[in-house]
């Protein structure tokens, strides 16, 4: 379906906005969500910082936001421009440094930076060209703009990890609806290609932990839900949700927002404007949440029951900004506790079976992000131990572990060549015995 909505830019050379936990882009994300009116205020805590933000949007009222340090000093700010228009000002050091254009209807149209006079230097415009997306990178050391392109698909999971962690050389990104988007010059696209390419031309794409000893990969980092929720939530091949941390609830007002752009600069082949949202689509989304939740600079709806102090207690949904299931189930004092369903960011199951205070504990089915393969059987502080089966992505079996009465464990690891290797373990995990029998005999 492609982006839709815009909710912040981010020039990469000169912007060091961390586009995955950037407020503005939940708050905007949430408002597009449902259309309503947004108002809160929200203190925000770094390492090295502390900053207030108070903001309300609403329907044909310019954003009304400012974000102040504990000292009462501006971070940022709204101003006004012409046809109904505004500004959202960035400061730095009292110097304005960024400023983003909106619509009267909170479409983001236009990212400019400043030079050290405070004079616009640089800005990115979205623009639609040939039925995609783009961004129009302008620089006043440039003769004419540049066409910022959409960092292309890739299909193969593994490539695609390894182009996210080892592939830097971006122009843009952009905040959306579609998450965070990078975009690429023309040159840029052509070493992205080069690199695609020595992936995979590269000789070892073994899997992760392949040659990690048979004790520890029954033991399932792959199922490790915070370690894979630690790739910035975006690991490629199964976008995570992360943990969800309950503690930080909002009231039901916040939001989100989208883009558009006017005609095109000279020289620009088959690029136009992308369209603001309309009346119906602001009317079409009507349902109310029970709770909303914020976790890592994203906002979460909740559908379902509560308890008397207003905690997410009974069976419910806990859905994202794009509508899409995070966890269904049921709840305890706000958190995951009994049978329940939990999902990667782009709806597939992450894990389905027994939970306890929003770790999976019990008895259940996990599914791993990075190869697609499966662990069936009981699980202990959110990792499998014990009694369980290992099946690969195609549902052939790769590991059986089965628990002994002295407390010791045994592991048939199943391979290719139809032998498999049986492993004794005591208590501690040492190993006591293996060997290898035929299949085929």
């Amino acid at each position: 379906m492609g982006i839709k909505y815009f909710y912040n830019f981010c020039l990469t050379a000169f912007d060091d906005t961390d586009l995955d936990s950037d407020i503005l882009s939940a708050v905007r994300r949430a408002y597009f969500a449902r259309f309503d009116k947004l108002r809160d205020k929200i203190t925000y805590h770094s390492d090295s910082t502390s900053l207030l933000y108070d903001y309300c949007i609403e329907k044909n009222k310019p954003l009304r936001w400012t974000v102040k340090t504990a000292d009462g000093d501006p971070v940022q700010e709204v101003l006004p421009a012409d046809d109904g228009r505004y500004y959202l000002c960035f400061y730095r050091e009292e110097k304005l440094v960024k400023r983003l254009l909106f619509s009267k209807l909170h479409t983001l149209l236009k990212a400019e930076y400043m030079d050290d006079s405070g004079v616009e230097c640089r800005s990115l415009e979205p623009r639609r060209v040939q039925g995609g997306l783009c961004l129009l990178y302008t620089d006043n050391r440039l003769d004419e703009p540049v066409v910022l392109s959409e960092m292309p698909s890739i299909n193969d999971a593994q490539v695609c990890g390894r182009v996210k962690a080892g592939f830097t050389d971006y122009s843009a990104a952009a905040s959306t609806d579609a998450g965070v988007v990078w975009f690429l010059s023309d040159e840029q696209l052509i070493s992205l290609r080069a690199f695609i390419a020595s992936i995979e031309e590269a000789e070892n794409l073994s899997f992760i932990g392949d040659e990690a000893p048979l004790f520890e990969r029954i033991n399932a980092a792959d199922f490790n839900m915070k370690r894979n929720l630690s790739a910035s939530l975006d690991i490629s091949m199964a976008k995570d949700f992360g943990e969800l941390p309950i503690e930080e609830d909002l009231p039901a007002e916040n939001e989100a927002t989208e883009q558009v752009l006017s005609d095109v600069v000279d020289d620009v082949p088959a690029v136009t404007p992308v369209t603001e949202v309309t009346e119906q689509e602001e009317e079409a989304a009507t349902v109310k949440p029970d709770k909303v939740i914020m976790a890592d600079g994203a906002l979460y709806s909740y559908y379902g029951e509560l308890d008397g102090s207003g905690n997410r207690s009974g069976y419910g949904r806990t859905v994202t900004d794009l509508g899409r299931t995070a966890y269904e189930g049921t709840y305890r004092s706000d958190k995951r506790s009994g049978k329940g369903a939990y999902f990667y960011k782009d709806g597939t199951l992450c894990y389905s079976g027994d939970w306890s205070e929003n770790v999976r504990h019990g008895v259940g089915v996990g599914v791993s992000a990075r190869d697609g393969s499966m662990h069936i059987g009981r699980w202990v502080n959110n990792k499998p131990e014990g009694n369980g089966v290992r099946l690969n992505a195609d549902g052939s079996i790769k590991f059986v572990c089965k628990e002994l009465s002295d407390g010791g464990t045994v592991l048939m690891h199943y391979k290719e060549d139809d032998t498999v290797v049986i492993a004794k373990y005591d208590q501690n995990g040492a190993k006591l015995s293996e060997k290898t029998i035929s299949l085929a005999e």
